[in-house]
């Protein structure tokens, strides 16, 4: 050291002692207690200035001998923190032994391998105290997430692709993910401490139309954020822009991988212009992270090797979309008697279609559902009719009732309704009616309902109409008269294997079981025995006009030349018997469990093998008869599967 720089040194001593109240003999003094003695009062004067400067500035690895400004801001925070104590006449500056075990007792208080080396991996949980600051192209996180465990070990760092399921991003939505990266680490726990994202080549994604981006860990952990603006976003030497995320701490174990993920704040308003796809990728060597032997490492080699194409839209609300479709539990085919009412022809809120609106992307205020239409078809004389309309929210009429409306022209409208379907979320629907004038005289009732524009009035979250409805629903045939039984199953229709005994050559049979419930409505209500032979009360599988059993052969009616036989099984003291007719007779308002048993023997009538398959047996036709309708036949069920067995193979 020169004379003039000793003077230059002394002139500085002497003012700082004075700034700080006090004098030092200053011309007694060898060069090295000056100093000392200006280390210490760069110590003091950070410690007035808080500190923080000086902890920002650390940027060398630390150990036994290092001296200098830097240790000289360790020591100060580390006396600040109660880890160490400085002794009386002892200028800070030099990294002994002292330092050693303070910076060891401050490792162990945050998680770090208590080494009293002061490295990488200090540095980084050190700058944490100044995160969140941002510098020409570099933000800073300060977020540390696990530790070091392998200290002294060199390893190695692999980063790959993350699966990222997001394709389209729309305006406004915030942490979205855009990109996914996974990095492995071998041999040794590695801290990843950087990340730098390559935006593309023109300044539109960063400027027009993301605002900010965030790295997170797969715990959920947002380990550092950056606004997107000329100062964070760089631009290198191949005129790609960059960003580069650092100031955080994310241990990945050795042996072992962690997923992360690139998200992105979206701009409340983009261009139309801008709309189209962008590749968000890792730059060359994008992640950076230091293994137990305080080594760099880094990884994926090319900023190809983990990349994702991303499509801008506009706003969930602009492309909101409702969807409409028929309910699972739209009622099958049936048949009601309606006879209520006065006159004994009237049937009130009778269901006719159950089905589902969906709402994607915003939430949707439906103020008009209209134009379901609503047909009858039979014979002239049938007087059925539905008159008043209901719409319910969920299965069936014991939910909220939404609106009712007169039919006009067979057409149901209801308006005003203002229901809010939640986006990405699906709402039932019922759609009932009043059935009025019913006869003897089965009539036919249809509906079905188109989405479309027209049909469904629906407005977004902002208000804006909703220009995108689609799907369509339809009910099943609903048979009405005034009289006549009411027929439902009491369990689905099984079918077993049986004792092919009772047939002639038969190796195998099978048996199908119906157990079905008949309830007499407006009048007593008769139906043959399996031995009746009267037509059309006869019928149980005897004539092949009034056969109530087909047969399905690999999925398609058959009904071959077979050997069959059928039982029908009741509770007698329920009914009467129809003299001279061999059937039976049930009083009107009263109701008979019928077990119906249809076998089917591997022989076919001629003594040949039946056709090798899968047999299922459907229960498609039941013969009755009034004093008021005459002989009928139910064939509601007719190509129902609730009314079908499951198969069986034959022979």
């Amino acid at each position: 050291m020169t004379r003039n720089s000793i003077a230059r040194l002394a002139g500085f001593s002497a003012g700082a002692a004075m700034v700080l109240g006090f004098a030092a003999p200053v011309a007694a003094q060898s060069v090295a207690e000056l100093q000392a003695q200006i280390a210490a009062l760069m110590a003091q004067l950070s410690a007035m200035s808080g500190g923080a400067s000086a902890s920002s500035a650390i940027t060398s690895d630390l150990t036994v001998g290092s001296t200098g400004s830097q240790v000289v801001a360790l020591q100060n925070s580390l006396v600040s923190g109660g880890y160490l104590m400085m002794p009386a006449g002892v200028a800070p500056g030099y990294f002994g032994a002292l330092t050693k075990t303070a910076v060891a007792k401050w490792q162990a208080a945050v998680g770090l391998p208590a080494t009293g080396y002061f490295g990488p991996l200090s540095r980084a949980k050190f700058t944490g105290s100044v995160a969140g600051t941002t510098t020409g192209g570099t933000t800073t996180g300060g977020t540390v997430s696990g530790t070091i465990t392998t200290p002294g070990v060199e390893g190695t760092l692999t980063v790959t692709s993350a699966p990222v399921s997001n394709s389209t991003l729309y305006e406004g939505e915030d942490m979205v993910t855009v990109l996914g990266f996974k990095a492995e680490a071998d041999l040794s726990d590695i801290a990843i401490q950087r990340v730098k994202i390559d935006l593309g080549t023109t300044n539109t994604l960063y400027r027009d139309i993301l605002s900010k981006i965030y790295l997170v860990d797969d715990a959920g952990k947002t380990l550092a954020s950056a606004d997107l603006n000329n100062s964070t976003v760089v631009r290198n030497g191949s005129n790609e822009y960059e960003l580069t995320m650092t100031g955080f701490s994310s241990v990945v174990a050795k042996d072992a991988t962690r997923n992360y993920m690139i998200k992105a704040d979206v701009q409340d308003t983009i261009d139309s212009g801008d709309l189209t796809s962008y590749t968000i990728t890792l730059a060359d060597n994008g992640v950076r992270g230091i293994d137990g032997a305080g080594i760099d490492l880094y990884s994926p080699a090319l900023d190809t090797d983990v990349t994702k194409s991303v499509t801008f839209a506009s706003s969930l609300t602009d492309s909101a979309s409702l969807t409409v479709s028929a309910n699972s539990s739209n009622p099958s085919s049936r048949e009601i008697v309606a006879a209520s009412g006065s006159s004994d022809n009237e049937a009130d809120k009778v269901v006719l279609m159950v089905f589902d609106v969906r709402a994607e992307k915003d939430a949707i205020k439906v103020t008009d559902l209209q134009n379901f239409v609503i047909t009858k078809s039979a014979s002239a004389t049938a007087g059925a009719t539905a008159s008043t309309s209901y719409l319910y929210v969920g299965n069936g009429t014991g939910g909220q009732l939404l609106a009712s409306a007169a039919l006009t022209a067979s057409d149901a409208d209801f308006t005003d309704i203002d229901y809010t379907i939640p986006a990405g979320t699906t709402r039932t629907f019922t759609l009932a009616v009043d059935v009025r004038s019913a006869n003897a005289v089965q009539a036919t009732f249809d509906a079905s309902f188109t989405g479309n524009t027209t049909n469904v009035v629906a407005e977004n979250s902002l208000g804006d109409t909703i220009n995108s409805v689609s799907g369509s629903a339809d009910a099943n045939n609903l048979l009405v008269r005034n009289v006549g039984p009411v027929f439902s199953l009491i369990s689905a229709p099984t079918v077993t294997y049986t004792d092919p005994a009772g047939y002639a050559g038969a190796t195998s049979s099978a048996k199908a079981t119906f157990k079905v419930r008949m309830q007499a409505v407006g009048s007593d209500v008769e139906f043959g025995s399996v031995s009746s032979t009267t037509y059309p009360i006869a019928g149980w599988g005897s004539a092949a006009a009034a056969r109530s059993f087909v047969i399905y052969l690999n999925g398609s009616a058959s009904n071959p030349s077979v050997a069959s036989s059928t039982t029908v099984t009741l509770d007698t003291s329920k009914v009467s018997t129809v003299s001279g007719l061999d059937s039976y007779r049930l009083a009107e308002n009263n109701e008979v469990d019928l077990t119906i048993e249809y076998v089917l023997f591997s022989k076919t009538t001629l003594g040949v093998d039946v056709t090798a398959g899968a047999y299922a047996f459907g229960l498609e036709r039941i013969n009755w008869l009034t004093t008021t309708t005459g002989r009928v036949a139910s064939t509601f069920m007719s190509g129902e599967t609730a009314w079908r067995t499951p198969s069986v193979t034959l022979p």
